[in-house]
């Protein structure tokens, strides 16, 4: 799983590897909002909410919502970096030092929540910024590990990749099915491509998997919830690690 990058990857274990880190990314992301009220998978809700609180002169919060940003962008980075250190030499021990950086950070939110009784909302952006550093790293590698054809934390992409692949779809059958032609129909369809697809319809139906199960039992346990998440990538680095002797490419 972890011995290629890039385009030397077979579909199967992209499809693998983006379903397994995004049921993670989903239920790292709900169960992170049902405790601190923040999501963490994705930046596009903490710029959002950047330019809120600058509109309403809420300094402190803006503060707040820029260091969720930094936080996903360092981890981005740091995981970048680790596994950029270790490209021509064994490159599964990359992405096994990566993993097992996200998996402590996982740890670290899991001690950090139960040691910090405060509702405080400064103080749950602190304890967000742990999830946003965990997500970011993972972005990174799996965006690296898959040639940037495989993200896992966030689902727009994904959902607009598979309307455009519906459209493919709706085109190129249309005919035998006996469907109405629509927009340009004399213009010959394009094959719809379906391992594409499947990567896609596996992520989403994951990461939503993983925002129930999440959510469930995060309002059962509390934190306790993220031991799991934790586990599985703690698993995932032991993985990776078995392939260190493997030579990156």
């Amino acid at each position: 799983m972890f011995r290629h990058e890039g385009p030397s990857r077979d579909a199967r274990t992209n499809r693998r590897i983006a379903g397994y880190l995004a049921f993670v990314a989903g239920f790292v992301n709900s169960g992170g909002f049902v405790m601190i009220h923040s999501f963490t998978s994705h930046v596009t809700g903490s710029v959002g909410r950047l330019g809120h609180d600058l509109a309403a002169g809420q300094v402190a919060a803006a503060v707040s919502a820029l260091l969720l940003i930094v936080s996903f962008f360092a981890g981005a980075f740091f995981a970048s970096m680790l596994i950029e250190g270790y490209a021509r030499a064994r490159i599964a021990l990359g992405y096994a030092v990566a993993l097992l950086v996200q998996g402590l950070l996982l740890v670290a939110f899991i001690l950090v929540a139960g040691v910090s009784p405060s509702v405080h909302p400064r103080v749950l952006d602190a304890e967000a910024a742990i999830l946003c550093s965990a997500l970011g790293m993972q972005n990174s590698l799996v965006t690296r590990i898959s040639g940037a054809v495989v993200r896992t934390t966030h689902l727009t992409g994904v959902v607009t990749d598979l309307a455009i692949e519906a459209a493919h779809w709706y085109r190129f059958h249309r005919a035998k099915l006996g469907l109405p032609a629509m927009f340009g129909g004399d213009i010959r369809p394009e094959r719809p491509h379906l391992p594409q697809a499947l990567l896609l319809g596996v992520i989403f139906a994951a990461f939503m998997l993983g925002t129930v199960v999440g959510a469930v039992l995060t309002l059962r346990i509390s934190r306790w919830a993220m031991v799991l998440p934790a586990i599985l990538v703690l698993a995932l680095s032991g993985h990776a690690y078995s392939q260190r002797n493997v030579s990156a490419r």
